[in-house]
């Protein structure tokens, strides 16, 4: 099976030893490195350990100073950008802070494409674990098919055909879940639980006001559904975001 993995990079020299060993060890056809304004080593790095894998799979090293003033998320242009450089359909997206559990993503990585499927997630774990985590993982086991998560592979021809750039452009977080939901216009998605490795797990009041946020603007969750998981994941803060940007008219 080919595919590509894309992976967005910015200062992040202390955890790319551990993350782009496991995605070599995925043996994907194609990596393609977007170093997003890098004032670390995190390319030097990156091209040190490339060429200890002998430069296979093919990687290309972008390193992009390319503004992106029509995007309110920086990220979800990173991202976009390098999936838009990738010569294979199925594209894996992980992060570089993600050790990823080589065996279980690369065995359910081949649903993409069957049955319908467009998207399949995998669960993480963080490390340091994180009660967040716990009560994540348990949801996701309950509910495999509703289920996701930021590491996802997914049918490239699929996106191109269901997400539209104009809305993506407008999010200021969770620009996964707004490829998903758009991919579920037409296709199915599914969720595998994995023990792949968040290195930096981050649960403050800013993150979870800007998850409630996005739960309205990209979700559009009902009230009653954002208060259900503030309460459950032990985030109060997300119940403030969603009501501040509700209250603000921000769907239109």
């Amino acid at each position: 099976m080919r595919f590509s993995v894309v992976v967005p990079i910015h200062n992040e020299e202390k955890y790319l030893p551990y993350s782009l060993p496991a995605i070599y060890r995925l043996e994907p056809d194609e990596v393609i490195l977007i170093f997003d304004r890098c004032k670390d080593g995190s390319v030097r790095i990156a091209k040190e350990i490339s060429q200890s894998f002998g430069y296979k799979p093919y990687t290309r090293f972008v390193e992009l100073d390319k503004p992106s003033p029509d995007w309110n998320f920086r990220v979800a242009f990173l991202r976009r950008y390098g999936y838009m450089l990738t010569r294979n359909d199925i594209i894996l997206n992980t992060d570089a802070d993600m050790v990823l559990d080589n065996d279980v993503v690369k065995n359910h990585m081949t649903n993409v494409g069957r049955n319908g499927i467009g998207l399949v997630s995998f669960g993480y774990l963080d490390y340091p674990y994180t009660i967040q985590c716990f009560i994540r993982k348990i949801i996701s086991t309950l509910s495999p098919i509703t289920g996701f998560a930021g590491q996802y592979a997914f049918s490239k021809r699929a996106w191109l055909e269901t997400e539209d750039e104009e809305s993506v452009k407008k999010v200021y977080k969770s620009e996964d879940t707004h490829l998903r939901l758009s991919l579920l216009k037409k296709y199915g998605s599914l969720h595998i639980n994995t023990n792949s490795l968040h290195l930096r797990p981050t649960e403050n009041n800013r993150m979870h006001y800007m998850r409630g946020v996005a739960y309205w603007e990209v979700v559009h969750n009902p009230a009653w559904k954002m208060l259900l998981h503030s309460i459950i994941c032990l985030r109060p803060a997300a119940m403030a975001g969603y009501i501040n940007a509700r209250s603000r008219g921000v769907m239109k």
